[in-house]
């Protein structure tokens, strides 16, 4: 785990809620529905404060802090992210010149426009492909772990100072399946954590569509949960699921290459493998700093 220097983490003084204002006005003739009226007025003023005095000098512009906030708190995800060409072409060319190797196995490494024939090599599929620290501790990735609106979102979301939690950079491999394996797959949802503190932006490095395993989303499942998807830690059917969110509320994220989005990390989602595109896609995750005993 790696946290955030605070020394030049702006969010080190930082509450966005200003939960002492009731004892402020506890004593006085604000007493009763006033102050609860001065707490809201409190919170508006505060978004505006931190979008216009932390998000100045980052790489992301023109982000509604409130409207992020609101639809991660009713759906779990807010899609209005999107990464400027250059960082995109930054990211994008230190991954095809770095060897990436298969997950849980660093001895096997290749570069990504060798994989066709390393796998005929070694007659086996390679799925995913994962970069490690070396391409990871590079400025343009630092900068994003650090930028001001996505720190800006996850306090304000989090209602904490967010450390950060990890990096990861991946590519998903198109892969040959058979369509038992595909309907198999369909199968699959899961929930990463039930950590109501956790808070994961994702960035899309290449185009994806509905061919490129797009990342899929169970809006509201953030919040709307059955008893047994509070402690049961395992993968559920689609129809476990439409039943429950119902279909409407099972969506695709695809989008041009640049597209970013930030989801509650207890939202359900889809694991599945592309079938005809790569994808390439940053994962920046930020948890919510444990609070003095």
């Amino acid at each position: 785990m790696m946290a955030i220097d605070v020394n030049s983490n702006p969010f080190k003084n930082f509450n966005p809620f200003t939960p002492s204002i009731h004892n402020t006005t506890k004593n006085n003739y604000f007493n009763g529905i006033i102050p609860n009226y001065f707490v809201k007025k409190s919170k508006d003023f505060k978004l505006i404060e931190i979008q216009s005095q932390y998000c100045q000098d980052s790489i992301f512009n023109n982000i509604d802090l409130n409207e992020t906030i609101h639809s991660l708190k009713q759906k779990g995800i807010s899609r209005n992210l999107n990464l400027p060409a250059q960082i995109i072409q930054e990211i994008r060319d230190l991954a095809l010149t770095t060897p990436c190797h298969e997950p849980n196995n660093t001895r096997f490494s290749c570069d990504v426009s060798e994989k066709e024939q390393v796998m005929m090599q070694r007659e086996k599929q390679l799925i995913r492909g994962i970069y490690d620290n070396t391409l990871l501790s590079c400025p343009t990735i630092k900068k994003l772990e650090t930028d001001p609106t996505l720190l800006a979102i996850a306090a304000t979301y989090l209602n904490a100072e967010p450390i950060h939690h990890d990096t990861q950079l991946w590519w998903s491999f198109a892969v040959e399946s058979t369509l038992y394996e595909r309907r198999q797959e369909a199968q699959r949802f899961y929930r990463a954590t039930n950590n109501p503190r956790s808070l994961t932006f994702y960035f899309y490095l290449t185009n994806v569509d509905l061919c490129s395993n797009p990342h899929v989303c169970v809006l509201e499942s953030h919040r709307k949960k059955k008893l047994g998807y509070r402690f049961l830690s395992k993968d559920y059917s689609l129809q476990d699921i439409s039943k429950y969110y119902g279909y409407h509320n099972i969506t695709s994220i695809c989008g041009k290459a640049g597209l970013g989005f930030v989801e509650d990390a207890r939202c359900f989602r889809k694991k599945s493998s592309p079938s005809s595109n790569d994808r390439l896609t940053l994962e920046l995750k930020f948890a919510a700093k444990p609070r003095s005993i």
